[in-house]
């Protein structure tokens, strides 16, 4: 799909916060895509949404909605639980279907949407954005040489901050509902090491990180005799990926770097990439381009796009996205039966 090709009739469900702050700026930078439709159960947001986006058709349903002649995919924004409903529905009509992370709270509810998408014959895709961040590609670029056994251990901190994101549900923070720390953060962790090993985990533990499972949740997935060891939680930013060799060198990316190292002193490794992190943020903001989290949404908008006109693609599949689900539920029960091992199928 080239810039030459008629832009892909894209409708939005769900105008709130990550639609404000991430994926409306990329659709502005992506020529390939247009928003025809819109749709939000919050009057207010719709008619926000109307302001920003130019000439879309505003729907006060789903159905509504999905009645555009026009429509060709639908951008899934909505609060996790509603997922499964609407991206089924979508896709019964024949539109392709990107849909936020995690695609849903329960693995049979994924699963009716992978079934829906291949009955269909139209694109399901998860939105793990941390597969379009460029340290990422370029670290699983240096990882297809390399044989698993070669890899010794994997650590991997990730944290996000919530007091700042303002969103415009209550959702987020709240483990019922898919905004706790399993779902929101552990689910990229989860995703993004299975992505770069090209493989699922055999088996899985979990235990919660301070007082409360709100906390923090360390999880450890076993691929065979290698232990990736993942540390999630809702707080002050890190983001910090180390994979320990076999010749003594160390693979470590964070969110906007990554370089092959045979430092020790793990501490200061990861002082180093928050600084290199702070660096391209400041230089992101002093020469007002895209930071490092705004280009991997565009990337994969695009990607999104390319995909449904038949191009290969880097984004996950449905079939991914259930693989996360289905873990990112065992390391939640684990974490709820003290850290006991769990075999997954």
């Amino acid at each position: 799909m080239s810039d030459l090709s008629p832009p892909l009739r894209l409708g939005v469900v769900g105008c709130g916060r990550v639609f404000e702050r991430f994926h409306l700026p990329a659709i502005a930078r992506v020529p390939t895509v247009e928003v025809v439709t819109a749709s939000d159960a919050d009057a207010a947001r719709l008619r926000w949404a109307e302001s920003r986006s130019p000439r879309p058709v505003l729907a006060s349903s789903l159905e509504e909605l999905l009645a555009q002649p026009r429509l060709e995919a639908l951008l899934v924004l909505t609060p996790p639980a509603s997922h499964a409903e609407i991206a089924v529905r979508a896709l019964n009509r024949g539109l392709h279907v990107l849909v936020e992370k995690p695609m849903s709270l329960d693995p049979n509810e994924a699963r009716r949407m992978v079934s829906a998408a291949r009955e269909a014959a139209r694109r399901l895709q998860v939105g793990f954005t941390r597969r379009f961040r460029e340290p990422y590609r370029r670290l699983r670029a240096s990882l297809a040489d390399i044989e698993v056994p070669k890899i010794h251990a994997i650590h991997f901190e990730l944290a996000f901050p919530t007091a700042s994101w303002n969103a415009e549900t209550d959702f987020l923070g709240d483990d019922r509902r898919g905004g706790g720390v399993l779902d929101d953060v552990l689910s990229h962790q989860v995703d993004l090491v299975c992505w770069l090993l090209g493989r699922a985990p055999d088996k899985v533990r979990a235990e919660p990180r301070g007082k409360t499972a709100g906390g923090g949740i360390g999880a450890e997935l076993r691929f065979g005799e290698l232990a990736a060891r993942c540390e999630a939680a809702h707080g002050p930013y890190v983001e910090w990926l180390s994979l320990e060799l076999e010749d003594g060198s160390v693979l470590e990316a964070s969110g906007s770097w990554t370089r092959r190292t045979r430092t020790r002193f793990p501490a200061l490794r990861r002082q180093r990439a928050a600084l290199m992190d702070r660096v391209a943020l400041v230089g992101s903001r002093l020469l007002r381009r895209p930071n490092v989290t705004l280009a991997s949404f565009e990337r994969q908008l695009r990607d999104f796009g390319q995909a449904v006109r038949g191009a290969s693609s880097h984004g996950a599949t449905g079939d991914e996205g259930l693989r996360a689900v289905e873990i990112v539920r065992a390391c939640g029960e684990s974490a709820r039966l003290d850290g006991s091992w769990l075999a997954l199928g």
